[in-house]
């Protein structure tokens, strides 16, 4: 009582407060356990919220005794650890929503040096990227020979620009294709007709500028002295 009437409380309100808990400070090994086996924990809750961006987040137990001794600095109590937890993964959360990442292992190295992981991690999730990415373009390629009986590929140099302007323009490869060849069916079944040519490699420039690449393949086919070597 008397500590709460030097603290600044008036001894009339303290004598309505019938029943006075004093809390101990919670040590570092308490926080590690209120991380790792409360109900609703930090640790529950992040693994969700990574979920959500598709990334699967675990934790080493040396890693939690870090964060654990690093909320036991803030000297709050529990609530410590929102800030030790909130500063620590906010990068990762914007980052690498969308990078690629599907899995998250939260190590000593990443508690110590959280920037050094990340971009280890973004470095790693482009690469990735880039894979799935070039993958999709033969998914995109066999469903247009399965609806168009028409047999598509990509120059290398195509390939890479497709992939490029997917991760600039934040497009799906599926997205990408439809939207660049999505009349590409109708010019290339005219060049059918005209030459017989059922097969084509399509360059650099049908990529960058289609449209005028479709065109200028169709007026050749009308004219096969003046074809060029464009499509194979």
């Amino acid at each position: 009582t008397q500590d709460f009437i030097e603290f600044g409380f008036e001894p009339e309100f303290i004598g309505r407060l019938p029943v006075r808990v004093v809390c101990e400070e919670l040590s570092a090994d308490d926080l590690f356990s209120i991380m790792k086996y409360s109900e609703g924990s930090l640790l529950r809750q992040y693994e969700r919220a990574f979920r959500a961006y598709g990334i699967a987040i675990s934790f080493e137990d040396e890693a939690l005794r870090l964060m654990a001794q690093a909320g036991a600095r803030e000297k709050t109590g529990a609530r410590g650890l929102l800030t030790v937890w909130e500063k620590l993964f906010r990068d990762f959360k914007f980052y690498l929503a969308g990078s690629g990442i599907s899995q998250l292992r939260v190590t000593a190295e990443l508690v110590h040096e959280p920037k050094r992981v990340l971009d280890r991690l973004l470095a790693e999730g482009h690469k990735h990227e880039v894979v799935a990415l070039d993958q999709q373009i033969d998914v995109f390629t066999e469903s247009f020979r399965r609806q168009h009986d028409l047999e598509i590929a990509f120059e290398d140099a195509a390939r890479r620009r497709l992939v490029e302007r997917a991760q600039t323009e934040k497009m799906s490869m599926a997205d990408l294709t439809a939207h660049l060849f999505r009349d590409f069916h109708f010019g290339l079944n005219l060049v059918r007709k005209n030459s017989g040519q059922n097969k084509f490699t399509l360059p650099l420039s049908a990529v960058d500028a289609p449209d005028k690449f479709l065109s200028d393949l169709v007026v050749q086919s009308y004219y096969p002295a003046g074809r060029t070597n464009e499509a194979g």
